[in-house]
């Protein structure tokens, strides 16, 4: 189960997720609105719709929930089926969590913070305040899920011992390392994705086949049904986009007022999505640098093109030359390049940056150990706050066929290091999927969602994780699309701050009042 010194593909290890990793501003306290005790608005008066369904799927659309107290929120069980398409066969459970509106109710939007992995429901309960302005909030329940397989839902798992997951993921096979993309390094990565594939299976079983997208956006609308909503109001972002764009395609008739923020294209490949984060991850990159060098606490010096090529040498020399830490573990470019692109999902992650590349540079690998750790929820004592990591893989392994071809993957690296000379090297090999036990059960395909009420899509310019051509994409697609265009740095734009973008989404939320056009803020 070792892995080479730089790991497998990096795109099928970075996570396009919202807060999790300070990709989204939070608004200072003073602006939060605290729901308090859900108890002394009543109980919960959520019914079902009661439309009409095929009778194999009459008892999941017609369940009660048994709302409890839990804090300032309610919180409930769904039971939905385990695979929709055979909806009498075993079923799973989906931990969901509402924030009773502030005000006057007008209704309930449901929330996703992407991932994949990510969990709705620790969202909403922690940062519920904020994820809405307090204008929507006062309307409007704030409702989170935990998609199927991740954290309260049922879940998957892919290991007993926590060390297990955590050597595969950190630890450095003896002796010299193979040459990049060479036939014995793509089968070291091989032989390390089925490793990864088996723990999977053998610890998850048959549900392992059924946590992809499609699977999840089907749960959503049992979920908006369930809440009594005849149409389903969402913000999804990042990973939550896709979540939203696939409900939007399967779904038009019941989208309401939908808002993707950080878009997902629905139709890259998997090297195509590997090449967009390989080219946000280089621009937000060389956006640090051209800031670090105007800071006194700058690891560089020269201009930004030395200091580019001064990364590249200094994650090569790690890779070659590991750095050992005070707990004994190495430091390998892996680990390294994971805590540099976990501090670019906004520029005021910043300084934590220059002081991680000013610690390597001297020989220290303690603070970007502790980013990579963080960045996969690894608590100090080596287990996982949760089962993100897994999910992430799985969902994405279901959601795209993998490539498993070598001549095929040095051809793709070619293109992906043309596109990021500095970060491409880290993203390119043989992906986490490569030995999945199932096949993708979702094709990359456009989707248009003919009738669906205007969908809003809200792309950075300066976005690492989902460059700003994918919410082009995705906004250009959509038959009723609407493209918000925001010249900033970060991962996800709304309630950040930005007038020109909360005024409109926050129009949007309350009235259905869609812009008319594209807009530029």
């Amino acid at each position: 189960m070792h892995r080479t010194r730089r790991g497998l593909a990096a795109a099928a290890a970075l996570a396009v997720t919202a807060l999790a990793l300070t990709g989204c501003i939070l608004p200072p306290p003073g602006n939060a609105v605290t729901p308090g005790d859900p108890g002394a608005q009543g109980e919960p008066q959520w019914a079902p719709t009661g439309e009409q369904v095929d009778a194999e799927l009459a008892p999941f659309f017609g369940q009660q929930v048994d709302w409890s107290d839990c804090g300032a929120n309610w919180c409930g069980t769904v039971t939905a089926p385990m695979d929709w398409d055979d909806p009498s066969a075993d079923s799973i459970e989906l931990a969901v969590t509402v924030a009773p509106a502030t005000g006057e109710r007008r209704g309930a939007i449901f929330y996703n913070p992407g991932g994949p992995g990510a969990s709705g429901v620790e969202y909403v309960r922690d940062f519920g305040d904020y994820l809405l302005a307090p204008v929507v909030r006062e309307h409007y329940d704030l409702v989170g899920f935990d998609p199927r397989g991740v954290g309260a839902s049922t879940p998957i798992s892919c290991y007993d011992d926590p060390a297990e997951l955590y050597d595969w993921l950190w630890e450095i096979p003896p002796g010299p390392a193979p040459e990049p993309l060479s036939d014995a390094d793509l089968e070291q990565q091989l032989e390390s994705s089925q490793w990864f594939a088996d723990a999977c299976l053998e610890h998850t079983g048959a549900f392992l086949e059924f946590v992809g997208t499609e699977q999840v956006a089907a749960d959503l609308d049992l979920l908006r049904a369930l809440m009594g909503e005849q149409q389903l109001h969402y913000l999804g972002v990042s990973y939550g986009t896709l979540i939203g764009s696939t409900y939007a395609d399967l779904f038009p008739e019941h989208v309401g007022r939908m808002v993707l923020d950080a878009a997902v294209a629905p139709d890259a490949t998997d090297v195509e999505g590997t090449l967009h984060q390989a080219a946000g991850f280089e621009l937000a990159y060389g956006n640090f640098v051209a800031d670090c060098l105007r800071q006194r606490d700058c690891p560089f010096d020269g201009d930004a093109a030395s200091a580019l090529a001064e990364t590249r040498a200094l994650i090569d020399r790690v890779d070659a030359d590991p750095i050992a830490v005070r707990d004994g573990r190495q430091l390998g470019s892996s680990a390294l390049f994971i805590a540099i692109a976990a501090n670019l999902y906004s520029d005021f992650q910043w300084p934590t940056l220059r002081q991680i590349l000013s610690d390597v540079s001297a020989g220290s690998g303690e603070s970007a150990f502790a980013a990579a750790d963080d960045y996969y929820g690894i608590n100090p004592d080596g287990t996982f706050a949760d089962n993100s990591l897994e999910a992430l893989i799985a969902v994405n392994c279901l959601d795209q066929p993998s490539v498993t071809d070598f001549d095929e993957v040095r051809a793709n690296a070619e293109q992906i290091m043309a596109a990021a000379p500095t970060l491409g090297p880290d993203f390119v090999g043989l992906s986490s999927c490569a030995a999945w036990p199932f096949e993708a059960t979702r094709t990359p395909h456009e989707i248009t969602a003919p009738g669906a009420d205007p969908i809003i899509v809200i792309g950075g310019l300066n976005d690492p994780a989902t460059s700003y051509q994918q919410a082009v994409d995705l906004a250009g697609m959509l038959e009723s699309g609407v493209l918000i265009s925001v010249d900033a740095e970060g991962h996800g734009q709304y309630n950040s701050g930005n007038g020109c973008v909360d005024g409109p989404v926050n129009q949007y939320f309350l009235t259905g009042t869609a812009p008319t056009g594209d807009l530029d803020c």
